[in-house]
């Protein structure tokens, strides 16, 4: 604990005068530029999105101008900014050093924010859409192979990953390779998408789409895989049969908003009998001797104090909602943790109908399911951080206060100030993904979009005018609402 305490007084006036500085910085209001989002004033939304300098280079700026100037139809501007995003939360994902043992003594947001896994697979998803509407099939291509490597990254890296935001992924992969001919690589998207979803029903209640199934008959037919053919068949049903020279439509539809990360305090106390922060007397170091063996029994002490803190923080964590007596309490332990609160929509459905023909959308990403079960496997971990970082400004305090009040006083405010949960996320990504596959005659049409209610009743209608259905082609569009 003294090595944590001496790098504790190094960094407290550095980062007091850091928060000086910051709190004359202009920012960004997300509240503002959610809102402005909400009204399809996509301009407005950019306009509140650059208030302000800091930030901008920072990954989620670069999140929300990434996908805002995709809906404003900026779509190369789009691309640039989830390029730099890719390339910034790679260069993070190895976390700085310096900023960690920062983050233990101020806050988390101290550390560099690298994405969440499924954040960093929709940047491939919203650059392949790009390319899509800039008529740029092979630069799409290179998105879903990127997404590729990325999910096999993941994948090879944690044996029990759960394919969190992968399947859509790989399900788009492979319509988007179909849609250029690459058929050995749809096949195998399509396999990445049935291995992800399997996945998803269980871990994230996304139910298995049925035209991944029926993806895989018709392409292992078509590759010649009779074997493999034959058991997707069995298994999945035979696929429908389009009418000869149709042309498809694949509409996207995106409902609301995924949930904003928000803080939260929590009490955790520090009883009499326990031993947390006991200092041992130290002999007067006046002559060498003794301040040779006090320096000693310091550094023979000090690998075992920081262990020992971090096993006294994970005890306080099982401390959470504890009831206690009050006769027995020395300190209550204030800290603020990250939460996440449930954010459906109200409408969570999609139905697709040109002249007789209607076709349901199926849920095809759980934004909301992917975010949540992000953060609850990270929780323990974000939680232990935390009291960890309390421990050490409480030690601090108490140490300050020993070399008088005013630096107590100032400890304290510090402790204070810097105490803050780590609420960063892309916060303008919808809360869900569905997908229609329709397949029309060429010619133009106007497709009308029927929005459902978690009861399956219809809400409200949009008409999309003149959409182009090309014979033998595919036709991308995709939707958002926000109600």
């Amino acid at each position: 604990m003294e090595t944590c305490y001496q790098t504790f007084k190094c960094f407290l006036s550095l980062t007091l005068f850091s928060l000086f500085l910051l709190t004359g910085c202009g920012h960004y209001s997300m509240e503002k530029v959610r809102f402005a989002f909400e009204e399809r004033d996509f301009e407005g939304a950019l306009a509140h999105l650059d208030e302000g300098g800091k930030g901008k280079a920072k990954l989620p700026y670069l999140f929300e101008r990434g996908l805002i100037t995709h809906y404003a139809n900026r779509f190369d501007e789009s691309n640039q900014a989830l390029e730099i995003a890719e390339l910034i939360s790679e260069d993070l994902y190895t976390k700085s050093i310096s900023k960690e043992v920062a983050s233990l003594l101020t806050s988390d947001n101290v550390r560099p924010y690298s994405g969440t896994q499924y954040e960093r697979l929709l940047i491939h998803y919203y650059r392949a859409l790009n390319y899509v509407y800039l008529d740029l099939p092979d630069e799409a291509l290179v998105e879903c192979r990127r997404a590729g490597q990325l999910l096999q990254y993941y994948a090879d890296k944690d044996p029990t990953y759960k394919f969190t935001g992968a399947a859509f992924l790989s399900y788009l992969s492979g319509i988007l390779y179909e849609w250029t001919g690459d058929w050995n690589d749809a096949y195998i998207s399509y396999r990445w998408a049935e291995k992800g979803y399997n996945q998803y029903e269980e871990h994230l209640g996304v139910p298995f789409p049925k035209d991944v199934g029926y993806a895989l008959v018709r392409l292992a037919r078509m590759l010649g895989f009779s074997e493999e053919a034959e058991r997707y068949a069995q298994f999945y049903g035979e696929p429908p049969q389009p009418a000869p020279g149709s042309g498809e439509l694949i509409l996207i539809y995106e409902s609301g908003f995924v949930p904003q990360k928000t803080e939260v305090n929590i009490v955790l106390p520090i009883f009499t009998t326990d031993k947390f922060g006991s200092e041992e007397e130290e002999e007067n170091d006046d002559d060498d001797n003794k301040k040779k063996r006090n320096q000693k029994r310091k550094r023979k002490r000090n690998k075992q104090e920081d262990k020992e803190i971090w096993e006294f923080a994970d005890e306080l964590t099982s401390r959470r909602d504890l009831q206690y007596e009050k006769v027995n309490l020395e300190y209550l332990l204030r800290v603020a943790i990250p939460a996440y609160t449930s954010n459906r929509p109200q409408l969570v459905g999609v139905e697709a109908q040109v002249d007789n023909v209607r076709v349901s959308g199926v849920l095809a990403e759980d934004v909301q399911a992917a975010a949540l079960a992000t953060f609850a496997a990270e929780q323990k971990t974000i939680l232990l951080r935390t009291v960890v970082r309390a421990l050490l400004k409480y030690l601090g305090f108490r140490r300050a206060e020993k070399e008088g009040e005013l630096v107590g006083r100032l400890v304290n405010l510090f402790n204070v100030v810097t105490e803050s949960a780590d609420t960063r996320s892309w916060e303008t990504l919808p809360n869900q993904i569905f997908l229609v596959r329709m397949s029309l005659p060429p010619g133009t049409h106007d497709v009308t979009l029927t929005f459902l209610d978690n009861r399956n009743q219809r809400i409200r209608t949009e008409i999309l005018p003149d959409v182009e259905i090309q014979a033998n082609g595919k036709t991308f569009l995709n939707y958002r609402t926000f109600e």
